[in-house]
This record gives structure tokens, C-alpha cells and sequence, in this order.
């Protein structure tokens, strides 16, 4: 009996470590099996072109099971299901096992292709559906890497923002991607209709946008906290110049919680007090913060809105800024330089143990890892 084709997709980054798969990535396991797909059909038609049409349960023959999670940064293991193309297609399944082969080499050479010059590959309407959905939910410091794979480098072929971005507007002005971020609660509203609410807030990201919600929900949880902070998470759609066409989805949004709110606005007037700071303002050799230093500091605090209420935040003789809490028996450092980058220091309250990193990119994965340990247990 022929053993099952299985695929490895191992998910990189520090929401993924300890074989964690959070639910909101499982879409991506549908949307890489309907890649596939797109590709054996192509495959299909170069080998059939007598025929006019796919034969009747085609697409359906080629489905695929999560077999398990295995160890590491979370390895989803899929495996195509052999009987399901045995039931519906019986006179077609080892050429569909062949197919889906082939076509599973065209995806890789094609992803592989998205970090060098734009190249000849031919992008279908359906490619530029399932790529939409591939990989939308992985941050900027995460990737998708296809364990059975190498490139023509040698290395593991992977998926990330950069290499989607690439790859979906080949084919058109437009890709979507997650967007997770705190705003101002500008307007809340239903229409005259009764049956939409939507919201307005304010993001430093993309300016202000309009987001669908209930008419119940517009008017009870957002209606009495305009200018509040909203925490949300939404499907965009972007140009290929990164400007915002719309929304896609909203999976949630939010008012952040009062005592939050509050202890996120102190920091923020501690921030602007501390870039009113003149040059020499400390035995006339200190810089006041510099744009880049407050740009990760605000980022930081849209991280961890919980975390707030803990932090001590004081200037940096070099334009940085310096966050201190304590936190579970350790007392904490979190160092911003002038030009962003993050170092993280730690002393045992009662004890002798130390912790310290090398400078950090905030949007790295190192950064969310160290930063989640040393916050774990907050919003």
C-alpha cells in the first residue's frame, strides 16, 4: 500500500512556540490546500487538454487531513486523503497523486521566487484567491517554512509578509493582510435602516476607518466612549504601495477597559512630557527622545495595554527611553536607543540570576519572545 503524502508546515515565530497552533491560523491550512488545488487543475488541463471540463468530484477528490502537531515551533502535519480520490475518482487516483506532486514543486518554486526578480509565472484569478488567504495571519517577525523543501540556495523554502505581498500583487494592485492595533473611538452610528452600525477610529497607522459592526453593539458598548481607546483586530485590504483600500473581516473589536485606558494615558503624557525635553537637559550633555525611540515605545505600549500600569518611564542621556517594572519576583529594564532598537535587562528581586538580550528589533521574533516571557500573565 502506497504510504500517504504528507506536507510539513512548520509556523515560526513566538505565538508558535512549544507546538502551539492558534485557532486563528487554522484558515491557513484550507487556504494552502486550495493553492494546491489551483495548481493540479492547471496541471490536470495541461495533460488533458482534449477535455473541456474537469471530471465530475474532482476538486473534491483532493482533500487533505490534519494529522497532528508535532514538536518544535507548531509543524501542522498534512496528509492527503488517498481514499477520499480512490471513492470519487477511482480511474484517476495515481495520476492525481502524481499531479498533486508536481503541483505541490510548482508552489514552492513560486514562493521561492517572491524574494528575486518578478519572474514569467502566470498568476490565475484562483492562485491570487487562495495566496489572499495563505499566510494572512502571520505577523511581520513570522514565516511558514515547507519542511521537505529547499530552495536553489539550499535553504528551507518559507512563506512571509514580505514574500505574499510580493507574490499577490503579481497579479493585481491589492493584497490583504491582519491588522491588530489600538485607536481612538472617534464616531459610533446606525444607519438609517436600523440594520448597520459602524465606528470610526482613529489609527496612527492608516488614519481613520470605518468599522462595520452591530447596530446593538455600535450603540450599548461603543456609543457612550467616544475617545476611548479600541483594541481591534481586522482583515485589510492594502494597495501595493501599502495605502488602505478597506475591510475585509473584523474578528474583534473592543473599548479597552477604564482603569487600562488610564494607566495607558499616563504613559503617553509621560512620553510627551519627555520629548519636550531640551537638548542638555541633563548636565547639559542629554537628548530629548528621539522619533524613532517613541514610534517602538508606542508600539510597546499597543503590545501589552495590561502591562501600563506597571512602567516607570524615564528619559535616556543618548535620545531613548528607559521603561522599569517588576514583575513575578523580578525586577525589569526595558532600554529603547535613539534608533528604536529594545534591550531587555532583569535582576532577581531575591536572588542572584540576571537576564540581559542583545539590541532588538521590536517587530522581531526574538523581541515577542523575550518580551512575552518577561509580561507573561498580563493583557
Amino acid at each position: 500500500m502506497t504510504e500517504p503524502r504528507s506536507f510539513l508546515l512548520r509556523y515560526v515565530g513566538a505565538r508558535f512556540e512549544g507546538h502551539r497552533l492558534p485557532l486563528d491560523v487554522l484558515p491557513d491550512l484550507s487556504a494552502f490546500r486550495d493553492l494546491l488545488v489551483s495548481f493540479v487543475k492547471v496541471e490536470w488541463r495541461t495533460a488533458h487538454a482534449e477535455r473541456e471540463r474537469l471530471p465530475k468530484g474532482f476538486e473534491k477528490s483532493i482533500a487533505f487531513d490534519l494529522v497532528g502537531v508535532l514538536d518544535g515551533s507548531a509543524v501542522p502535519q498534512l496528509e492527503w486523503d488517498r481514499d477520499t480520490a480512490q471513492a470519487l475518482l477511482p480511474d484517476f487516483k495515481d495520476e492525481l497523486e502524481m499531479l498533486v506532486a508536481k503541483a505541490y514543486t510548482k508552489v514552492l518554486s513560486l514562493i521561492y521566487s517572491a524574494s528575486g526578480p518578478v519572474g514569467a509565472t502566470k498568476l490565475t484569478s484562483e492562485n491570487i484567491r487562495a495566496l489572499n488567504r495563505f499566510g494572512s495571519s502571520l505577523f511581520p517577525d513570522e514565516k511558514i517554512e515547507f519542511l521537505d523543501s529547499r530552495g536553489a540556495d539550499g535553504n528551507v523554502v518559507f512563506l512571509d509578509t514580505y514574500r505574499r505581498k510580493r507574490l499577490i500583487t503579481r497579479g493585481r494592485d491589492s493584497y490583504q493582510t491582519r491588522f491588530e492595533a489600538i485607536g481612538k473611538l472617534l464616531r459610533s452610528g446606525i444607519d438609517p435602516t436600523g440594520t448597520l452600525g459602524t465606528i470610526t477610529i482613529n489609527t496612527s497607522e492608516y488614519g481613520t476607518i470605518d468599522v462595520p459592526v452591530s447596530p446593538e453593539r455600535a450603540r450599548d458598548d461603543f456609543g457612550p466612549y467616544l475617545e476611548a481607546d479600541v483594541q481591534f483586530r481586522l482583515m485589510i485590504e492594502l494597495g501595493s504601495d501599502d495605502t488602505f483600500r478597506g475591510i475585509v473581516e473584523v474578528y474583534d473589536v473592543d473599548v479597552i477597559d477604564a482603569k487600562v485606558v488610564a494607566d495607558l494615558a499616563v504613559c503617553r503624557d509621560r512620553i510627551a512630557s519627555l520629548v519636550s525635553l531640551g537638548d542638555g537637559w541633563h548636565n547639559g550633555s542629554g537628548k530629548p527622545p528621539t522619533y524613532a525611540a517613541v514610534a517602538t515605545a508606542s508600539r510597546l505600549l499597543a503590545r501589552k495595554p495590561g502591562m501600563a500600569g506597571n512602567y516607570s518611564i524615564f528619559p535616556t542621556d543618548m535620545g531613548g527611553l528607559l521603561f522599569e517594572f517588576s514583575h513575578r519576583g523580578w525586577d525589569y529594564s526595558i532600554e529603547i536607543g535613539p534608533a528604536g532598537m529594545v534591550e531587555i535587562y532583569g535582576t532577581e528581586t531575591a536572588g542572584d540570576k540576571e537576564m540581559d538580550t542583545e539590541p532588538l528589533d521590536v517587530f522581531s521574533d526574538e523581541f515577542a519572545r523575550q518580551f512575552d516571557f518577561v509580561t507573561r500573565g498580563h493583557g
